[in-house]
């Protein structure tokens, strides 16, 4: 066996989770038993039956449980240490394969180069009116998600890349920045291959057009994981620790001067938190921003803001890089 595919599940019911083990199931071109499917149940009431199961036993086919709920990170990390084989590749339950040939492509790269990471296309499929659009992200554009990269086990037990129990909101973009940190920007494999249909779930929770957005309620944990992911760049001495720090400070900025904040209720805690970000964050890393050009630190603001802008709520950014920079008083930078 070559291959764990771990599945975090939750609120999916059979229902919904049924086209990616169909997905899975009616793969061609491959052995079944290069590869098994873990599903990690999140200490959820959705349960997936025995018979349910059983439709699947052409595949070696788990089913975990947690005792306590964690959240889509560590679920995930119980998978890893569930399972034993020398790859791993991580799908959501409510996403599926793009197609039947996925995996021989991503089995036949693994058996010919035996890459410690690569990353693959993913198809975002979100509803546009009556119809339903696909935006195909390729490469870079998949960064910080977890959809469509193969890990190797060793590689990520020698470089200690596990989920932090401290992230539940970002736990994805936690982990692969640990990964890229470990690896160097021309070492990143590439697979021409489009594996992944990611369905662009607009009620999930970080989407959810609720009374207070999901980002704002666990504002918090969006404040503080930018720390534990630096330390731990810091511990490996990656050379991506200080573009990975300023990008994490633009994004709380970006956050902070988005809609996102834009409702009175909000006001004080908008303040408070431009406060920690002067205190905890910029001041204590000034000399970050005054070494790195001007043309960098655009490219980094930029980046961050389209991320946000396609992982969350924010739709509307009011501030740009020079006010950020008039803001924290980077007189020389102006």
């Amino acid at each position: 066996m070559l291959l764990d595919i771990i599945i975090p599940q939750y609120s999916e019911n059979e229902e919904k989770i049924k086209p990616l083990l169909d997905s899975i199931i009616n793969q061609k071109n491959i052995d079944f038993d290069d590869i098994d499917v873990t599903i990690v149940n999140d200490c959820s009431d959705t349960i997936l039956s025995e018979d349910f199961i059983k439709q699947y036993r052409k595949i070696h086919l788990i089913y975990i449980k947690n005792d306590r709920n964690t959240g889509p990170g560590l679920a995930r990390q119980k998978g890893i240490d569930f399972t034993d084989k020398p790859y791993i590749m991580f799908i959501d339950a409510d996403d599926t394969l793009y197609d039947d040939l996925v995996l021989s492509k991503i089995i036949g790269f693994i058996k010919k180069c035996f890459p410690s990471y690569f990353v693959t296309n993913i198809a975002s499929e979100f509803q546009n009116g009556d119809k339903t659009d696909i935006l195909l992200l390729k490469g870079r554009d998949t960064f910080p998600w977890m959809h469509g990269k193969v890990y190797k086990r060793s590689f990520l037990k020698e470089r200690n890349i596990r989920f932090s129990e401290h992230i539940r909101h970002l736990e994805d973009g936690y982990f692969t920045t640990c990964v890229l940190g470990n690896i160097s920007p021309n070492d990143v494999i590439y697979l021409d291959v489009t594996s992944i249909r990611w369905k662009r779930n607009m009620e999930s929770l970080t989407r959810k057009n609720e009374d207070i957005p999901y980002s704002v309620r666990h504002f918090d944990e969006i404040f503080e994981t930018p720390k534990y992911t630096y330390e731990y760049l810091c511990s490996i001495k990656s050379y991506l620790r200080q573009s990975y720090l300023l990008m994490s400070i633009f994004g709380i900025y970006i956050y902070l001067n988005s809609n996102l904040f834009d409702d009175p209720r909000f006001k004080d805690m908008k303040e408070e938190y431009n406060k920690r970000l002067a205190l905890e964050y910029v001041n204590k890393y000034r000399n970050f921003f005054i070494i790195v050009s001007n043309e960098k630190l655009n490219e980094l603001y930029m980046d961050q803001a389209r991320q946000l802008i396609m992982r969350s709520n924010v739709v509307k950014i009011h501030k740009d890089l020079r006010d950020f920079l008039v803001d924290f008083d980077f007189s020389s930078k102006l």
